[in-house]
């Protein structure tokens, strides 16, 4: 195997392959020749897991150094990123579960093994191509020094949100090494990868900036097709997006490429522990499909489409999963039942993306976080809200007349939709980060297979001046975003741009809409994007019936799942007061839908747990009564890999469907002596009053 040497940190072997260069077993043929890089990690200087920072270094809000800020090398920028994925995702504060429940320097039976909690091992980072053109993905396989090579077991660890492919190293990995298990991470074709269309820089597969025209492959160029240079030339110092702007609607193959790392997983596994033939092999191997919120879905898509039996078992915890549309479904919650459930994920954003500024100014949620900021990451005041009320009053959308009125017409249209009362109190804080605007200018981009220069609704994405007016991305800023987080504008230092409002073009939060004379954040593009999901109405330009939205709708249809898991065991983890992905529409539905579809076959459990959300890593800013107002969600995805390992290995029975009903913990620090008192295990036998059933006439949820 020809192997050449590339940078890396002291004690680190850093170890460029020629894929399929006298490999014993070639990799894939998916797998980019050349394109895999190989590091064998001491587990002192550097490791699996924390990147060598180890808990502490995890836990300190204090970045990882780069010496040369616009010239980080690939070690540098893989260990900000490793830092960032734990960070995002995980509650790493004194008193929350940290390094008690999870964190890196837990063993087997949740231990404290002491020390730092590096993890030595091998890791393979590639690019995958899957023939449809638009950009590659990345696929990062990881297998400790200690894989239980006589009881084989691979992970599968999707990134969630928009993250790059360290996006599940602090969720899934995590309990992947405390397990012995290899874990296969894919970035699903999303990760922050941008094509800097005006100064012509896109990221290779280390995050390196590079000139776009190079020859190596980057992750994203932006697909050089008729009117892009005209619309550059226009449009200066924008940015295109992967997610958003690939031409091929990467959400509805997330499934696929989670099949592809999944065989890349094996070859790996072959080609470090293997004695040159393929010994380690889909039939004596365990294959768990896991993942986070969209990870989530992306592991029910590859259970769903997975036609070589890869994988023995699923378990997502918080999943964008998108039940196909079916007759006959229904939920019911606390005896009554859900109006109009199972609604796309696209569907309920745009009308929260439209509803939710205003909501947030609610006297129902006095006191929530974030309700007295304007939105977009501003300061204090609610201008922006009251005029997103007035212009939605003008526009016939609500009815009452002054602005408290308004507001709380919003938060009951926003109920009506099937967003449940509880997660209401981290609704200003996802108006104020700018959430719902994050998705809604990407996402039906994405399905529509629309490409930058088509810019349907009038939004594009920049850096900005103190004007608001977009600017270049400062050098070091760019040369960071790859390892920065959940970077989709507006985020990272980068804006969405309302290029078609009356002040235009200019950051949403300062447009003057043309159809109102308002700064009501860009109300005509967010009417625009709802007239395209739902071909209601014209829109912007009345595109909403043309065919910039059939091609939406077209999208929106293909990243729908069916609900057959193909009698698969699976465990589903819901966050009852999650404000991201909604139970009535994506857990609760999906529930349903598989005991319609698969009716005894089933072996799904649906598992809701109290007092939880989306955000794990502000948990700590969601206070309530003088104490954190949410608990760890991290903990029961944990605890649902334990049980199917438990069940896969040694039979134990899966835990029926259940709410699981926790207490808040208010100033209190979890202890693993104390934990139970606010998280109680999933049940083998729940009580009658927790248990939840799913069968042929629809899912029943206990309040």
């Amino acid at each position: 195997m020809r192997r050449v040497m590339v940078a890396g940190a002291a004690g680190v072997i850093g170890l460029l392959l020629d894929a399929g260069a006298g490999a014993a077993v070639p990799p894939p043929g998916f797998v980019v020749p050349g394109s895999v890089v190989v590091r064998d990690l001491d587990g002192v200087t550097d490791d699996l897991l924390t990147a060598g920072l180890g808990a502490e270094g995890i836990a300190s809000a204090t970045l990882p150094t780069i010496a040369d800020p616009a010239a980080p090398t690939p070690d540098e920028l893989r260990r900000r990123a490793v830092h960032n994925a734990w960070r995002g995702l995980i509650d790493t504060s004194p008193g929350g579960g940290w390094t008690v429940l999870f964190g890196p320097n837990l063993g087997p039976g949740y231990t404290d093994r002491g020390g730092k909690g590096l993890v030595a091992g091998r890791e393979y980072l590639m690019q995958t191509d899957d023939g449809a053109g638009g950009g590659l993905q990345t696929v990062l396989v990881q297998i400790p020094a200690d894989f239980d090579r006589q009881r084989p077991c691979l992970v599968t660890g999707p990134s969630s949100g928009s993250r790059n492919v360290y996006g599940a190293v602090g969720t899934t990995a995590e309990w992947a090494f405390r397990n012995r298990c290899a874990i296969a991470h894919t970035d699903k074709g999303t990760g922050n990868a941008y094509h800097d269309l005006t100064r012509g820089t896109v990221y290779d597969r280390l995050g390196r900036l590079r000139p776009a025209n190079g020859a190596e492959a980057p992750n994203f160029r932006a697909p050089d097709r008729d009117g892009l240079a005209a619309w550059i030339d226009a449009n200066p110092d924008r940015l295109a997006y992967k997610q958003a702007h690939s031409g091929k609607n990467v959400d509805s193959r997330w499934g696929f490429y989670t099949l592809q790392a999944i065989r890349a997983g094996l070859w790996a596994l072959n080609d470090h522990l293997g004695t040159g033939t393929e010994s380690i092999t889909p039939a004596n191997t365990l294959v768990i499909a896991a993942g986070v919120s969209n990870g989530g879905g992306a592991a029910i898509q590859a259970a769903e489409t997975d036609r070589d039996g890869l994988i023995d078992a699923v378990v997502t915890v918080i999943p964008n999963v998108i039940p196909a549309p079916r007759d006959g479904m229904v939920i019911r919650y606390g005896g009554e039942p859900v109006t109009d459930p199972g609604r796309h994920f696209i569907d309920y954003y745009t009308q929260l993306a439209l509803y939710a500024d205003c909501a947030a100014l609610a006297p129902a949620l006095a006191g929530a976080p974030f309700q007295d900021r304007e939105p977009n990451g501003g300061g204090a005041g609610q201008t922006l809200r009251a005029n997103r009320c007035a212009s939605l009053k003008d526009k016939g959308l609500l009815t009452a007349t002054d602005t408290a009125a308004q507001a709380a017409e919003a938060l009951e249209r926003i109920t009506a939709h099937g967003v449940l009362r509880e997660s209401l109190f981290t609704l200003p804080f996802m108006a104020w980060a700018g959430g719902y605007r994050q998705i809604i200018g990407t996402y039906p981009q994405g399905y529509g297979r629309f490409l930058v220069q088509e810019n349907p609704c009038g939004t594009s994405f920049a850096a900005t001046g103190p004007d608001g007016r977009p600017a270049p991305l400062p050098g070091a800023a760019a040369a960071l975003l790859f390892a920065a987080g959940n970077i989709l504008p507006p985020s990272g230092g980068i804006a969405v741009i309302a290029d078609r409002a009356e002040n235009g073009p200019v950051a949403e939060p300062m447009a003057v809409s043309r159809s109102t004379g308002r700064a009501d954040l860009n109300l005509d593009s967010a009417l625009c994007w709802r007239a395209l999901v739902t071909g209601e109405g014209g829109g912007q330009d009345g595109r909403g019936q043309g065919d910039a939205g059939r091609r939406v709708r077209q999208g929106m249809a293909e990243v729908t799942s069916g609900g057959d898991l193909h009698g698969l065991p699976a465990l589903l983890v819901a966050a009852r007061d999650d404000q991201v992905i909604h139970p009535n529409h994506a857990g609760r539905a999906y529930s349903a839908l598989n005991a319609l579809v698969e009716g005894p076959r089933s072996r799904l459990s649906y598992i809701e747990v109290t007092n939880t959300q989306h955000f794990e890593s502000l948990i700590p800013a969601f206070k309530r009564d003088g104490g954190p107002a949410y608990l760890p969600i991290q903990h029961y995805y944990a605890r649902a890999l334990d049980a199917m390992l438990a069940h896969l290995r040694d039979g134990t029975p899966l835990p029926p469907s259940q709410v699981v009903r926790t207490t808040p913990r208010g100033a209190t620090a979890l202890t693993t002596e104390n934990f139970t008192t606010f998280l109680p295990p999933i049940t083998a036998q729940p009580a009658a009053a927790d248990a939840i059933t799913a069968d042929k006439t629809g899912l029943s949820v206990p309040r």
